[in-house]
């Protein structure tokens, strides 16, 4: 009887647990940016997703807004 609890009780430790109403993070920008309804303060909102969130993305990311690569010299 004791193995088998033991068993049940690390099968039930091992599988992830699952949270009611808790919101799939929605990803944006080639998962670059999260979806967010307010962006953090060291995100800036950028377009937005397809729930009418902001996309936010970290202050340090750099948007071409081309298809073709910038040649310009950031270095």
């Amino acid at each position: 009887m004791k193995p088998l609890f033991l068993l049940f009780l690390t099968i039930l430790l091992a599988t992830e647990p699952v949270v009611s109403g808790k919101r799939q993070i929605l990803r944006c920008m080639g998962d670059k940016g999260i979806c967010r309804t307010s962006c953090k303060k060291t995100e800036h909102p950028y377009l937005y997703c397809r729930d009418y969130r902001s996309c936010c993305l970290q202050s340090y990311m750099r948007i071409n807004m081309f298809s073709t690569e910038d040649d310009s010299d950031w270095r």
